[in-house]
C-alpha cells in the first residue's frame, strides 16, 4: 500500500524553497581563490553567486489545502458540501524553525533532501487536526524539459517518503475519511508524495523560490518502499531537447500500481508536459490499456485488435490540481486481469478516423523495473560507525516480484563537474580554481555482497563500505563524490530514469585534535562564511574570531544539532564527523574560557535564536493573502 491506494487524500498549493546557490559552484570551495563578488547576485553573463546568493536553506509549505478524497469503493470526493477534511490547510510544524533543503554535495544537486520537516493538518477553526513528522527523503524522477522554461525553472521532481509520530486530534471534527485514515496507521506511518514544480529563480518577482506544490496522503504498506511506488513502470525510449527520457508528447516517466480490490493507479503528477503558467498542456485524447503484443513499442501505431481498453484519461489541470495528477481505474475485465502480468500497460492516443491509435508511452521492456530504497549516502571514515550504510533493492517484472535476479554496480568514470561550472563573462570573472576531479580514487566504495541476488521477496538488503582512510582528492571540498549505476547483471537490464544513481559522498580523514586553536578550525569556518553569505553576512562573520567566539553559544548550538534538526547549521550536514566534533570542542573551550560552561546552552531552549537573514532581504517575509499568491495560477476552478 502506498499514498496511491485509498483511502487518500490529495491536496495543492505551493512550496518555497529559498536555497542558496553560492555552493551550486564548487569552485566557490576554494577559500584561496574565493572573490567576494561571488556573494553577489548573477548579473548578465557574470555568475558571481548565482540567482540567490542569500539563500536561506527554508522548505516549506504555502497556502496548502486538501482538494479531494477516494475512499475504499473508488467514490472521489471535491465538496464543497462532502468530508470535513476537504479544505483543511496542509502546512508545517508551529513549533520550529522551517525545514531545510541541502544536497548531498555541490557535484550532485540531483537529490536534494529535506530536513526537519514536520506536517501539519489544520481545520479552518484553526484546529490542529494531525501532527507529523516528514522522514527525511530526497526528491527523485528530476528532469528539466517539462516546461518551455530553462533551467531550474523547468524542472520537475517527486518526493517520496513517510509520516511518523503521527498525533491525531479529531476532538469535534466528524470526518468519516480521516477516522478510516487513522485506522490505516495503526503503525503510527502515512505514505506521502510530494511533487515540486513551476519554480520560481528570477529575483524581485513575486514568485522568486516560489513553485507548485501537488501532494497525496495515504496508507504505508508493511513491506513496501517508502520513497517510491513498486509497481508498473512507464518508461519513455525516445528523450527531449534537454536529454530527459520523454515521449513524442513529452510525456516522462512515472509509476503505476495495481490494488488487491482490482483498481489500476497511476500518478501523472510529475509525468504530463506544462504550457504557459505552467499549466498542463493539452494533449490529444488519450486512453489506459493494456497491450497484446509485448513488443509493441512507444510511437508504434496500432488497431483496437492490439489492445484491451481499460478507461479513457482526464489530462486536465484541474485533475492535477484536485486529485494531485492520480488517475484511479477499476480493471473489470477478465482478459485484462488473465493477461496483465505479462503484458505492459500503455497510455495510447487516439483512435483517429481510421480507428488507429498511437503508443505514447508503455511500461519499460519486459516489464522490468529495479530500484533502490536509499540514492543518497554519506560515508564517514572518521567514524567507523557513520562509514558504512545498508540500503534495499527491489526488482520486479509487471509489478509482481522478482526473485532470484543478479544485481551489479559499477562507478561512473573520472569526471569533472561541467554543468555547474559554467563561463563568465567578462574575461576574468570564472572562478580560477582547477575543477575538481570526481569519482577518485577507483574502488573506494565496496559493496558486500558484490553481486546480490534478490530473495523470494523480490528485494535484497546492501551494504555500502567506506573506505578506512579518505584522502583529499577534490583538493578544497571535504571527500569525493562516487555516482554508481546499478541494475540487473544479466542481458535484460531495466531501463532507469536519467538520475537514478546511487550517490555517494565519502568524508576525508581529519586527524583528531583534542585541542583545538584558532588556526585548526579558520579555514572550515571561513569556507562555510564564504558559502554562506546570509549567515557571515546577515547574522556575524564567524570566520572572524572575535565575532565567532563572542557567540560561541550559536555556534555550539547549532552545530550539535542532528541532522534532521531543522536548528542545525545547514552547512554542517556536508562536514564530517572531525570537523564537527573538533569545532564543538573549540568552542566548548572558548565557552570554558569565559566561564560560561556549555551546560548553559538550556537557556537557548529547544529553538535557535537566529533569524536567518531577514536583514538581507526582508521582502522574502512578505505576506499574502491565503489562497492567494500574486503572479501564480492556482489552476482552473471547478
Amino acid at each position: 500500500m502506498s499514498y496511491l491506494q485509498p483511502p487518500r487524500l490529495a491536496f495543492s498549493g505551493y512550496f518555497q524553497a529559498d536555497v542558496s546557490t553560492v555552493n551550486n559552484d564548487p569552485r566557490h570551495f576554494d577559500n584561496i581563490s574565493f572573490e567576494p563578488y561571488f556573494q553577489d547576485l548573477r548579473e548578465g553573463q557574470q555568475q558571481n553567486g548565482w540567482w540567490n546568493p542569500v539563500g536561506t536553506g527554508i522548505f516549506r509549505f504555502r497556502d496548502a489545502a486538501v482538494r479531494s478524497t477516494m475512499d475504499q469503493t473508488g467514490s472521489i470526493d471535491t465538496g464543497p458540501d462532502g468530508d470535513p477534511v476537504l479544505g483543511m490547510f496542509v502546512g508545517n510544524a508551529f513549533d520550529r524553525a522551517s525545514a531545510k533543503i541541502v544536497d548531498v554535495d555541490p557535484d550532485w544537486q540531483l537529490a536534494s533532501n529535506l530536513y526537519g520537516l514536520g506536517i501539519t493538518l489544520v481545520a479552518p477553526n484553526g484546529q490542529v487536526v494531525l501532527r507529523s513528522e516528514y522522514e527525511a527523503n530526497p526528491f527523485r524522477d528530476l528532469w528539466f524539459g517539462r516546461s518551455a522554461e530553462k533551467g531550474d525553472s523547468g524542472a520537475s521532481a517527486m518526493f517520496q517518503s513517510v509520516l511518523t509520530n503521527l498525533e491525531w486530534n479529531l476532538d469535534g471534527i466528524n470526518s468519516p475519511f480521516l477516522t478510516t485514515l487513522m485506522g490505516y496507521a495503526q503503525q503510527g506511518r502515512l505514505s506521502i508524495r510530494l511533487t515540486t514544480y513551476g519554480f520560481g529563480t528570477k529575483y524581485g518577482e513575486n514568485e522568486f523560490c516560489y513553485g507548485k506544490l501537488i501532494g497525496a496522503i495515504g496508507p504505508e504498506g508493511l513491506d513496501e518502499p517508502r520513497s517510491f511506488i513498486l509497481g508498473r513502470r512507464f518508461m519513455p525510449t525516445t528523450r527531449n531537447s534537454t536529454g530527459d527520457l520523454a515521449s513524442s508528447q513529452n510525456i516522462g516517466c512515472f509509476s503505476a500500481s495495481i490494488d488487491a480490490a482490482n483498481w489500476l493507479h497511476l500518478d501523472l503528477s510529475n509525468a504530463l508536459p506544462l504550457a504557459d503558467q505552467y499549466l498542463i498542456k493539452p494533449l490529444p485524447p488519450m486512453q489506459i490499456a493494456l497491450l497484446k503484443n509485448p513488443l509493441t513499442a512507444q510511437d508504434d501505431l496500432i488497431g483496437p485488435e492490439d489492445y484491451y481498453s481499460v478507461g479513457a484519461l482526464n489530462l486536465t489541470d484541474y485533475q492535477q490540481w484536485t486529485q494531485s495528477g492520480i488517475q484511479s481505474v477499476r480493471l473489470t475485465s477478465q482478459d485484462v486481469l488473465t493477461a496483465m502480468n505479462d503484458h505492459p500497460f500503455a497510455l495510447l492516443q487516439g483512435p483517429d478516423q481510421n480507428g488507429k491509435s498511437v503508443v505514447a508511452i508503455r511500461e519499460s521492456l519486459l516489464g522490468l523495473e529495479v530500484r533502490s530504497e536509499d540514492i543518497v549516502f554519506r560515508l564517514d571514515p572518521n567514524d567507523s560507525n557513520a562509514n558504512h550504510f545498508d540500503t534495499t533493492i527491489y526488482a520486479a517484472r509487471y509489478g509482481q516480484r522478482l526473485a532470484g535476479q543478479q544485481l551489479n554496480f559499477w562507478v561512473a568514470a573520472p569526471a569533472t563537474d561541467m554543468d555547474n561550472t559554467p563561463v563568465s563573462q567578462p574575461p576574468g570573472t570564472t572562478p580560477r580554481a582547477l575543477l575538481p576531479v570526481n569519482n577518485v580514487p577507483a574502488f573506494a566504495v565496496q559493496f558486500q555482497p558484490a553481486l546480490p541476488v534478490t530473495d523470494a521477496t523480490g528485494k535484497v538488503t546492501v551494504r555500502l563500505q567506506g573506505p578506512e582512510v579518505m584522502d583529499h582528492p577534490r583538493e578544497y571540498i571535504d571527500g569525493q563524490l562516487y555516482t554508481i549505476s546499478y541494475n540487473f547483471s544479466g542481458s535484460d537490464p531495466a531501463l532507469q530514469q536519467n538520475f537514478d544513481k546511487l550517490a555517494v559522498l565519502v568524508f576525508s580523514t581529519v586527524p583528531v585534535v583534542d585541542n583545538p586553536t584558532w588556526n585548526d578550525v579558520q579555514p572550515i569556518l571561513q569556507q562555510y562564511a564564504n558559502l554562506y553569505p546570509v549567515m557571515s553576512q546577515g547574522l556575524f562573520d564567524f570566520s572572524k574570531q572575535d565575532q565567532a567566539d563572542a557567540n560561541a553559544f550559536i555556534m555550539r548550538f547549532v552545530l550539535d544539532k542532528d541532522i534532521n534538526d531543522p536548528d542545525q547549521m545547514p552547512v554542517t550536514r556536508d562536514m564530517s564527523s572531525a570537523k564537527r566534533s573538533m569545532l564543538i570542542r573549540y568552542f566548548d573551550q572558548v565557552l570554558e574560557s569565559q566561564g560560561r560552561p556549555s551546560s548553559l546552552l538550556h537557556m537557548f531552549g529547544k529553538r535557535c535564536p537566529t533569524r536567518g537573514g531577514a536583514a538581507l532581504r526582508p521582502q522574502d517575509d512578505r505576506a499574502a493573502p491565503v489562497g492567494t499568491l500574486p503572479g501564480k495560477s492556482r489552476g482552473p476552478n471547478p
